[in-house]
Order: structure tokens, then C-alpha cells, then sequence
């Protein structure tokens, strides 16, 4: 917990014999190592920074390949957002001096906060219920003994939506978990990132039967319409072949959305980082499309593209405000 972490910083510092300048930390008023930041930074009397998620992860690439700027597509399960929202499926434009959000994936309900991502049948249901899709409580109710709570859960999820009771997400990862549940892949999260993993496995063995063009509109791509689709087309298709059809989907949908950004803004470089590149299918197919449009595609290649790859983007932003 907190206390081991202060227990370590503190036994660093010692060993080491640094009086911190500068601190950097998440944008997140509420983390824990947020607050151990601001608690430090008024002891030691140092400049604080704080890093957007998102742009702390396009910085550790930059600063892996000595770049000045980028176009970089960044999609993870979460990040704090400038707006105070999830994100988590990001195009951005970054450089040292700062970085601006171009566009991103659909809001999605995240019905119930933390436990649409520990049961991923609550995100499912809130895809197809913003999709439109008439039986998508029905749907739910059919697969209400794979929630703790049965029939009564799925009737108090459906009921949050109807009174605008969630937060909303553009997180790539909950995508990812919601086709998991609605493929019958994973109904509960046991460790981290398991819907995904199983989608990803399912998809190593899958082929493109389902023509699912990417819907984009005002710098926003769609995913409501993947859900649908794939419930739409459950028995109609491999579960291996719908699992590979999402995936591509997504990569397509954001090598078009970056490659749309970096011409219009005259950037030759492209990247793609956050915990979905450790995703093979996603990353191999969103670099060919990107290295098909004559852009540059860089990736973590020594830094982990997930959070263990996080505090070199904040560091590398400390070091040039402080």
C-alpha cells in the first residue's frame, strides 16, 4: 500500500543521497501516488508535475525514439482524462511542450464503475442498450446466472441506464472485455486484463468472414455498432472469426482516425502505445495500415508499451519543466 511506497521512496532516497528538484505524478487528484506526490513535494519544497495518463504513455515512446512530435493512437483500460472522464482510447497529438486530444473512440456506459470491469456483461449490456438495441435487457436477463446477483443485477444494470446512472468510458480495453462477454470468452475478470487475453486467443485463430467497415464521425469512431454486430451475428460465424473481425475493426478504425490527423497536421511520425499494443493481432494489423498510408510507425521496443512504461514519459516531462 501507500505506506511500502513511502517505506521505498524514502529508502531510495537514502541510499542514493538525491534531494528530489522535481516530482512528477498522474494527473489523478485521488491515487495514492498522486498524494504521496503532493505530500513529498511540500516536504522537500520541489516543483510538482503532473502527467496526463495518456500523454505520459505517447512521452515514453518519444523518449525511447527521440522524437519531437507525434501522432500517437494510445489505448489501455484507463487513464485518467483531462475532462475528469475515463479514457482509455486516444488519438493524440504530442510533442515536449504539451499535446492536444484529436479524437477517440465512442463514450461507452461504464455501468457501475470499477465492476463493469470485473464483470464485463454490465459493459456488454450498456453497448447494445446505447446501440439502440431493442432486446439488449432481454439479452442480459439470458445471461443473468453469470452475474453474482442474477436476475435482480441485471434488472438494477438496466435500470442505471435508463436513469443516465454510469460514467462514461472510451476506454479500448472495456470494448475488448464487453466482446469477450457477448462472445461467452469471459462473464468475470479473475486477474488483470483475462477478457481481453481470451479475446486475443480467441482471435490468433479467427479469419475476417464479417465485413464490418469503421463507422467514424466527427473524430469519433464507433463501437457501439461492433457490439450489435456481434450479437447479431453470434452463431452465424465462428466465435474465433468475430473475435479476429473486433479486433481488426478497432485497429482499422484508429489507423484511419491517425493517419486522417498526421496529414492534416503535417506529422510523419505515428505511434502506437498503452497496454492494448502488448495485443499482437491489434498491433501487427494497425501497422500495416499505417505503414500503408507512407507514415513512419514507431512502438515501444525497450520501455513496456503498459503502465511499467509510464514513469519514463513522467520523468522525461519533469525533467524538462523543472
Amino acid at each position: 500500500g501507500v505506506a511500502y511506497l513511502e517505506r521505498t521512496v524514502r529508502r531510495l532516497l537514502a541510499l542514493t543521497g538525491v534531494k528530489p528538484e522535481v516530482l512528477a505524478c498522474d494527473l489523478h487528484p485521488r491515487f495514492n501516488s498522486t498524494l504521496l506526490a503532493r505530500k513529498h513535494a511540500e516536504e522537500f519544497g520541489c516543483q510538482l508535475v503532473q502527467v496526463q495518463h495518456h500523454y505520459a504513455h505517447a512521452l515514453s515512446l518519444m523518449a525511447e525514439q527521440g522524437l519531437e512530435e507525434i501522432v500517437a493512437v494510445v489505448c489501455d483500460g484507463f487513464g485518467y482524462g483531462a475532462d475528469g472522464k475515463a479514457w482509455g482510447g486516444e488519438v493524440l497529438y504530442c510533442s515536449p511542450a504539451g499535446w492536444e486530444r484529436l479524437a477517440h473512440l465512442e463514450e461507452q456506459p461504464m455501468i457501475g464503475g470499477d465492476l463493469a470491469a470485473l464483470y464485463p456483461l454490465r459493459m456488454a449490456y450498456g453497448m447494445l442498450a446505447r446501440a439502440g438495441f431493442e432486446e439488449a435487457e432481454e439479452w442480459l436477463k439470458s445471461k443473468a446466472e453469470m452475474l453474482p446477483h442474477g436476475k435482480q443485477e441485471a434488472e438494477v444494470v438496466a435500470k442505471m441506464f435508463r436513469q443516465n446512472r454510469f460514467t462514461a468510458t472510451t476506454s479500448t480495453g472495456r470494448v475488448l472485455d464487453a466482446a469477450a462477454a457477448i462472445l461467452g470468452l469471459c462473464y468475470r475478470r479473475t486477474y488483470e486484463g483475462e477478457p481481453a487475453m481470451k479475446l486475443e486467443a480467441a482471435a490468433s485463430r479467427g479469419r475476417k468472414t464479417l465485413n464490418l467497415k469503421p463507422e467514424i464521425s466527427g473524430r469519433i469512431l464507433k463501437t457501439s455498432n461492433v457490439a450489435r454486430a456481434l450479437v447479431e451475428n453470434h452463431g452465424r460465424h465462428r466465435v474465433e472469426d468475430l473475435a479476429y473481425t473486433v479486433e481488426e475493426y478497432l485497429a482499422e478504425g484508429l489507423a484511419e482516425l491517425a493517419c486522417a490527423e498526421a496529414e492534416k497536421l503535417g506529422v510523419k511520425a505515428v505511434g502506437f502505445t498503452g497496454g492494448v499494443a502488448f495485443n499482437h493481432h491489434i498491433a501487427s494489423a494497425f501497422r500495416r495500415l499505417v505503414e500503408g498510408r507512407g507514415f513512419k510507425l514507431y512502438v515501444n521496443l525497450m520501455v513496456p508499451p503498459g503502465d511499467g512504461g509510464l514513469s519514463l514519459g513522467q520523468a522525461f516531462k519533469a525533467g524538462l519543466e523543472g
